[in-house]
């Protein structure tokens, strides 16, 4: 069992509200951290709109198919809730670019 790091908000609670506090959340840490959690919907959403990123936006930074015109049905999916048949969790290697280009984590 992997202990708690304090200063990390490790349970599910709104999603963050600015860059800052994204730093302080589970789902920044490396994978290989003990106190990692995968992304919510609601935290990739929350994500997208601090940085004003389009799902075109998003899908162009990580690489997945994109309409101009109609966006990313993969980043619907990643952005749909837990609940809904097609939501999708969205890949760690993403989310890491995300993260990167949010400026919350460095190489």
């Amino acid at each position: 069992m992997s202990q708690y790091s304090p200063g990390y908000n490790l349970d599910s609670e709104a999603a963050p509200a600015s860059l800052d506090a994204f730093r302080k959340r589970a789902c920044s840490l490396p994978l290989g951290d003990g106190n990692y959690r995968a992304p919510t919907p609601e935290e990739l959403a929350a994500l997208i709109t601090l940085m004003g990123w389009s799902q075109n936006d998003v899908a162009k930074l990580v690489g997945v198919n994109y309409d101009p015109k109609k966006g990313s049905s993969t980043v619907r999916r990643w952005k749909a809730p837990i609940e809904k048949l097609d939501h999708r969790d969205i890949p760690n290697a993403a989310w890491r670019l995300l993260l990167l280009h949010s400026g919350i984590v460095a190489i």
